[in-house]
């Protein structure tokens, strides 16, 4: 059996590298349809999913927070009225209930212990 002269052995290699190339593609081929059928599979859920949340009436009852809403720790006596302590001596308009953040003139006088002189007397 006669060996293969060097250019028919490189005319060879290179037939063979043009096969493996075209199977290399068709395999690329293969992975990216499966990936893209992946991809619009996930965004006909997504748009079958708006689909539901818009046919959804806006009269429905809406549970828990609303959407970007914070939680926030609220006591069980948040909101409820109730009648102020003390009184700014120097201002009889200006009254706190001892509740929440202490107003600057109550401050001054808790600085120098004289914040039960603002006491409002009851009856």
């Amino acid at each position: 059996m006669a060996r293969l002269s060097v250019e028919d052995q490189f005319k060879k290699l290179q037939k063979q590298k043009i096969a493996i190339e075209q199977l290399e593609h068709v395999i690329l081929d293969k992975e990216t349809k499966k990936n893209l059928n992946r991809i619009v599979a996930v965004i006909e859920k997504a748009v079958a999913a708006a689909h539901t949340i818009a046919a959804t009436p806006a009269t429905a009852k809406k549970r828990g927070r609303p959407a970007g809403s914070k939680a926030k720790r609220t006591s069980k006596l948040a909101g409820i009225k109730i009648a102020p302590k003390y009184r700014n001596p120097e201002d009889k308009k200006q009254t706190w209930t001892g509740r929440g953040r202490m107003p600057l003139w109550a401050a001054e006088l808790a600085e120098v212990d004289q914040l039960e002189s603002a006491l409002i007397k009851r009856r």
